[in-house]
C-alpha cells in the first residue's frame, strides 16, 4: 500500500538508513554511511528503491567498497533515468544565470528551467541556501527554490533543499521587513518581475510593473507573491489582501486575487479570503490542486460540481460533496457522473458506495445509476453496500430489473434470496478486491495530496521529518553514526531512534561535565555580589550551535569530493500531513 511504502519504517534495516539520509544535509551523509558495515551497505544499495539521494550516490561511488560501487553502477546503468546530472558549483551557476538571463516574455519558462539546475546543486551540496539567496537573479528564481512542488514531494532531498532555502528566507524577511506592512506589500507586488536578487528586492524602491507582469505566467506552483504572503506575519498578510479588495481598480483586484487563488503555495490568509470572497474566487480556489481538504469538505450545492470533477478526491471529501451534488443537480447529471467512474476509477465508485451506508435512499440512486453499465464484480460490491444499508430486498429488486428473470440474477443475489438474509451479499462484496485510493496516484498526484493538508497553510520552514533532522542531527557526525547503527540494526520507528540518541548524547555530555568540574571546597567561599543560578547538566556543558561545523567523529569517515555543507538555520516544524 502506498501509505506503507512512503513510510520510513516500511523496510526496517540498512535500507531505512538510505531513506533517512534523503532528509540529511549532504555533508552529514558520510559519517552515517561510514558507520555501516560493508554487508549492511551492500544490502541497502541492493534493495533501496531508486533514485537515491545525490549525496548518497556520491559517497558510495567514491568511498564505498568496490563490490558495492559496482552494484550501484550496474543498477544506475539499468535505470539511467535515475542518474542525476553533474551539479553546478557557485561559479558555474552564476555564469549560467548571466548567459541565460530571462527576458520578461520568457520569465516563467526560464525560472522553471534554471530552478531545476539550482535545485540539483542544492541537493548535491555544491550550492548552499545562502549562496542561492545572495547570488540568484531574478528574485523570482530564488523565491521559487523555497517551494516544494507536488512532483518533488516524494523525494526527501528536494523537501530538505527547498526547506533550507525557506528557513533562511523566512529569517531574512523577518529581520529586514519585520511588521512593516508597506514594505511587505511592495516586495509582494514587485517580486514576480524584479530583475535583481532577493536582498536587492527588499531594499528596492522600484514601482511594480503592470498587472500582466504580476500575473506571469498564467498559473504557477511556486508563485512568488503566494510564497511571500505565506511567510509574512499573519496580520500583514491579511492587511495586504484587504488592501487589494479596497482598491478602486476592481478588474485588477479580480485578476490578482484569482491568479493567487489558482496558484501555489497556498496560505491560511489567502484561503480564508478565497472562501469568503467572490464567486469567481471561490471557483478558482476549489479548482486549485492544492486546495486543502477541509475546504473541499465544506462545499455546498452551488460549488459541488467543481469538487466532483477533480482528479484527486479523498473518500471523506467525496462523501460530503456527493451529497451536496445529488441534492442540487438533476438526476441525469448525477447518473452521468456515476457512469463516468466506471473503468479506471471504479475503486472511487465502490468507496463512495460504502461511505453512503447511512443514506440508503441516496445509495440506491447511485447503484441504480450504473445498474446496466457496471461489471459483475463492481455490482457485487455495490449490492453489498446497499444490503448493509437497507437490507436485501432493494438489491433483489434491482438485480431482477437488470437480469429480467430469477435464473439470470447474480449468484450472491440468489444465495441471499435462498437464505432470506443480507449476509451472503455483504460477504460476497467483502471478497471483491479494492485498491486504496492513494495507491492509484502517481508520484505527483501523491505529493499534491500530501501538500493539501491543513498544516501546510502555516508552514514557514521544513517539513516535519526534515525539521527533526535539522534540529537534532545537523553537523553532529557522532549522532548520525549512532542513529545509522541503530536503524541498520532494525530499531524503529526512526523518529524515536533519533530522539533516543539525542537524549543519550545530552546525558553523556552532562556526566562528562560533572566529572571534570572542580570540587567545591568545604571552607567558606569568597563573597560574591550575586548568587549564581544553579545549572542543569545540559546548561553546564558547552553547547554546539545548530549551524556549527561538523565535529570530528570517533571513527574518521571518508568524505566524497565537492560536497560543501548547507548551513541549516533553526527549522519551523509543522504537523505531519494527513493522508486519510
Amino acid at each position: 500500500m502506498r501509505l506503507r511504502e512512503a513510510s520510513l519504517d516500511a523496510v526496517p534495516g540498512p535500507v531505512a538508513v538510505l531513506r533517512l539520509l534523503g532528509s540529511a544535509r549532504p555533508a552529514d551523509v558520510a559519517p552515517a554511511l561510514a558507520a555501516l558495515t560493508p554487508d549492511q551497505l551492500a544490502e541497502a544499495v541492493a534493495t533501496a528503491a531508486l533514485p537515491l539521494a545525490p549525496a548518497v550516490v556520491a559517497y558510495v561511488s567514491r568511498c564505498g567498497p568496490a563490490a558495492v560501487r559496482r552494484m550501484l553502477a550496474r543498477r544506475l546503468v539499468q535505470q539511467p533515468e535515475h542518474v542525476a546530472p553533474r551539479p553546478l558549483g557557485l561559479e558555474a551557476y552564476v555564469r549560467v544565470l548571466v548567459e541565460e538571463a530571462p527576458v520578461d516574455a520568457d520569465l516563467g519558462a526560464a525560472v522553471t528551467r534554471l530552478r531545476a539546475l539550482a535545485l540539483e546543486a542544492l541537493c548535491a551540496g555544491s550550492l548552499s541556501a545562502e549562496q542561492v539567496l545572495d547570488h540568484t537573479r531574478p528574485a523570482a528564481l530564488a523565491l521559487a527554490l523555497a517551494v516544494c512542488t507536488p512532483a518533488e514531494y516524494a523525494r526527501p532531498w528536494f523537501r530538505r533543499a527547498t526547506g533550507d532555502v525557506r528557513v533562511l528566507l523566512a529569517r531574512r524577511l523577518a529581520e529586514e521587513l519585520g511588521e512593516d506592512h508597506v514594505r511587505w506589500a511592495a516586495a509582494i507586488d514587485l517580486s514576480g518581475s524584479f530583475a535583481g536578487s532577493v536582498g536587492e528586492l527588499l531594499h528596492s524602491d522600484e514601482a511594480p510593473g503592470s498587472v500582466h507582469r504580476f500575473l506571469h505566467p498564467h498559473r504557477s506552483s511556486h508563485a512568488t507573491q503566494n510564497l511571500l504572503l505565506a511567510l509574512a506575519p499573519r496580520d500583514v498578510a491579511a492587511r495586504y489582501l484587504a488592501g487589494l479588495v479596497e482598491t478602486r481598480r476592481p478588474n485588477v483586484v479580480a485578476y490578482k486575487m484569482d491568479w493567487m487563488l489558482r496558484s501555489g503555495p497556498l496560505s491560511r490568509p489567502l484561503v480564508a479570503r478565497g472562501v469568503g470572497g467572490s464567486v469567481g474566487g471561490q471557483r478558482e480556489l476549489l479548482g486549485n490542486d492544492l486546495c486543502p481538504d477541509f475546504v473541499l469538505e465544506q462545499v455546498h450545492g452551488g460549488y459541488a460540481r467543481h469538487v466532483m470533477y477533480r482528479e484527486i478526491i479523498p473518500p471523506k471529501v467525496l462523501k460530503r460533496a456527493f451529497r451536496a451534488y445529488a441534492a442540487s443537480e438533476p438526476a441525469h447529471e448525477v447518473r452521468a457522473w456515476a457512469v463516468s467512474l466506471l473503468g479506471e476509477r471504479t475503486d472511487r465508485l465502490m468507496d463512495l458506495a460504502w461511505s453512503l451506508t447511512d443514506a440508503p435512499t441516496l445509495l440506491h440512486r447511485l447503484v441504480a445509476a450504473v445498474l446496466d453499465r457496471a461489471d459483475p464484480a463492481t455490482l457485487t460490491c455495490l449490492y453489498g453496500a446497499l444490503a448493509e444499508a437497507a437490507g436485501p430486498e432493494p438489491v433483489w429488486a434491482l438485480d431482477l430489473e437488470r437480469a429480467g428473470s430469477l435464473d439470470a440474477v447474480q449468484p450472491a443475489v440468489r444465495a441471499s434470496m435462498a437464505a432470506g438474509s443480507a449476509e451472503p451479499l455483504v460477504e460476497a462484496a467483502k471478497r471483491i478486491p479494492r485498491r486504496h485510493w492513494l495507491d492509484v496516484l502517481d508520484e505527483e498526484a501523491f505529493g499534491g495530496q500530501m501538500l493539501r493538508d491543513e498544516a501546510e497553510l502555516d508552514r514557514t520552514g521544513h517539513f516535519p521529518l526534515e525539521a527533526l533532522v535539522a534540529a537534532r542531527l545537523d553537523g553532529r557526525p557522532e549522532r548520525w553514526a549512532e542513529v545509522a547503527r541503530q536503524v541498520a540494526g532494525g530499531r524503529m520507528p526512526v523518529e524515536a531512534v533519533v530522539e533516543g540518541v539525542v537524549a543519550a548524547a545530552i546525558e553523556e555530555i552532562g556526566e562528562s561535565a560533572a566529572k571534570t568540574a572542580p570540587e567545591t571546597p568545604t571552607e567558606a567561599a569568597p563573597e560574591t555580589t550575586a548568587e549564581a543560578a544553579p545549572q542543569t547538566p545540559a546548561e553546564a556543558a558547552p553547547q554546539t550551535p545548530a549551524n556549527a561545523a561538523p565535529q570530528t567523529p570517533t571513527k574518521p569517515a571518508p568524505q566524497p569530493p565537492a560536497a560543501s555543507p548547507i548551513a541549516a538555520p533553526p527549522a519551523h516544524a509543522a504537523p505531519s500531513a494527513s493522508t486519510t
